[in-house]
């Protein structure tokens, strides 16, 4: 077996030129898949992460039937005893914080223009902890509990044509099932602008203090949702479902009429584009895998071919059809080995580079089209981890040797005395 691993390992770099083109085409198709791969991940978790740092946190608690009319913001299904509910779950050691938060129609009113937007109203001294508004700051101050401000978007801001200092009218709108809606005006000032990265927050969202919001929209101490953030890193850690769980059944023991709902459920949208986007991306990575096979087998059926002669003489020199097959395995082997490794080297340094400066989008346009299907804007960041280059580097090697089966099997098959009569 050794002498066979010695001539295949002769027989590869023999012919340079073809080897080095048949390199070129595996390492070249291998890095782009991974460099493609790390891009959808990082994607996919830059997105989760955008989603749960600034809109839904890992968990929240609605009044029974609020979720499905959530797109209606109905300010009758409302929690009334939201604080009784926090001190049922404060010695849950996996909860990290709790805030409750009202969310209404509202719309910004400057001089003749009126623009549509959510409000959210929220408590200062607890969003910090659950959301990443506060860390996303670029200008101005954090509110305060009995502040009178409001703090905006910067997508938004520009669109209306604000800054920090200006005073502006905010409409606020509630609705329910007893009337269609109701409305009520504050004069506010803009204490400040955000910019989580998150289009859908950045170009939507007026946050303001959550006894203002209680005041204006006559809510006395009520809340539409209380938003949990737990003691986990990973937005797809598994401990978020059963916590879930954990916290419905504590509602239920207390008779709570009362619905809790995961990140996953909230985020219900998106993640059927994911999969959707990832169903078709499968499409595109088994495209790039066929063509580096044929590419493979092609190279191989060309030197069964171009050694038509040299085989027949191993065979008359007393090599066994079987140690022939061998042979142009073991050279399509150490092809998929060598270009499986330059391969996700260079993968590897494309993914490297993508994770720290990220993919810069060509134009706001395109920036546009894509926040429209992804909560992210700007630069996409990849996401390269050690099981994409070992799963990348197996499986070039698997068909490097799987595409050399048949040139090895029509070599074996080739009669002693025909090849060396071969021109």
């Amino acid at each position: 077996m050794g002498s066979l691993f010695k001539l295949a390992f002769r027989n590869v770099f023999r012919f340079k030129r073809r080897t080095f083109i048949t390199f070129t085409a595996v390492s070249v198709g291998l890095a782009l898949l991974i460099i493609m791969i790390c891009l959808m991940n990082g994607v996919d978790k830059q997105s989760i992460d955008n989603i749960v740092n600034s809109e839904t946190s890992h968990i929240k608690i609605f009044k029974r039937g609020y979720f499905e009319k959530k797109d209606e913001l109905p300010m009758d299904l409302r929690i009334d005893d939201a604080d009784d509910v926090r001190s049922w779950l404060s010695d849950r050691p996996e909860i990290r914080r709790m805030e409750k938060r009202i969310l209404f129609g509202a719309s910004i009113i400057k001089g003749m223009d009126e623009l549509p937007c959510l409000g959210v109203a929220m408590e200062p001294e607890q969003d910090p902890f659950i959301f990443n508004i506060k860390a996303s700051l670029l200008e101005g101050d954090w509110l305060k509990p009995d502040d009178t401000g409001i703090l905006i978007g910067k997508d938004l801001a520009d669109d209306v044509g604000l800054k920090v200092g200006d005073l502006v009218t905010v409409r606020l709108i509630s609705s329910s099932d007893r009337e269609n809606f109701s409305w009520n005006a504050l004069d506010v000032e803009v204490k400040g602008l955000f910019d989580t990265g998150n289009p859908n927050t950045d170009g939507q969202v007026l946050i303001l203090p959550l006894a203002r919001a209680q005041q204006a929209l006559s809510m006395g101490s009520g809340a539409t949702e209380l938003v949990i953030r737990l003691n986990v890193a990973d937005p797809t850690d598994p401990s978020i479902e059963a916590t879930r769980k954990e916290v419905q059944a504590i509602l239920k023991r207390r008779g709570a009429d009362l619905e809790v709902y995961s990140w996953k459920e909230l985020a219900g949208e998106f993640l059927i584009i994911s999969k959707m986007k990832t169903r078709n991306s499968s499409m595109i990575i088994m495209i790039m895998l066929i063509i580096a096979a044929m590419g493979i087998a092609n190279t191989m059926l060309m030197a069964v071919l171009e050694r038509t002669r040299e085989i027949g003489m191993l065979a008359a020199l007393g090599m066994k059809k079987s140690q022939i097959l061998v042979l142009f395995l073991i050279e399509g082997g150490i092809i998929g080995v060598i270009g499986s490794l330059v391969g996700c080297l260079l993968g590897g340094l494309g993914g490297w580079y993508l994770q720290v400066h990220g993919w810069k989008l060509g134009s706001e346009a395109f920036g546009d089209i894509t926040a429209s299907f992804y909560p992210l804007k700007n630069v996409f960041y990849a996401d390269l981890s050690l099981d994409v280059l070992v799963m990348t580097f197996v499986l070039g090697t698997v068909i490097a040797v799987v595409t050399s089966f048949y040139p090895a099997l029509k070599a074996a098959r080739l009669n002693p005395v025909d090849a060396l009569r071969h021109i």
